[in-house]
């Protein structure tokens, strides 16, 4: 029996965009560094949220509280321990404000009242 289906096949065009948030994006750096740019990118996430006694403010604040602690001793000596704290650290908190990032293509037009 004969069909007339042909494959399907995806082009690059077609691909949908994959977020890749900064701690992934970071990998293959030293941990010190990824800890570093994490912070650094959740302090100004922080300094961008407008409710500063909601949900995200709280969450973003506790997660740089935490990192001053890791970060406040020698950071090119760091022993076993921290580092491994570090590392909890940045799975812990790598999805943190995630959603307060957005990219272009997800944002939707507006549609427009039907009064």
């Amino acid at each position: 029996m004969k069909t007339s289906e042909t494959p399907i096949t995806e082009s690059d065009d077609q691909q949908p965009v994959r977020f890749v948030n900064s701690t992934d994006a970071t990998l293959g750096l030293p941990i010190v560094e990824r800890v570093q740019l994490r912070q650094k990118e959740l302090e100004a996430l922080r300094d961008g949220v407008e409710d500063k006694e909601g949900h995200l403010f709280q969450e973003i604040t506790l997660a740089l509280d935490t990192v001053h602690q890791l970060l406040s001793g020698d950071l090119v000596k760091v022993s076993a321990v921290v580092l491994a704290d570090m590392n909890r650290w940045l799975e812990r908190n790598k999805h943190v404000a995630e959603s307060a990032v957005v990219p272009p293509e997800a944002v939707a037009e507006p549609v427009p009242d039907q009064a």
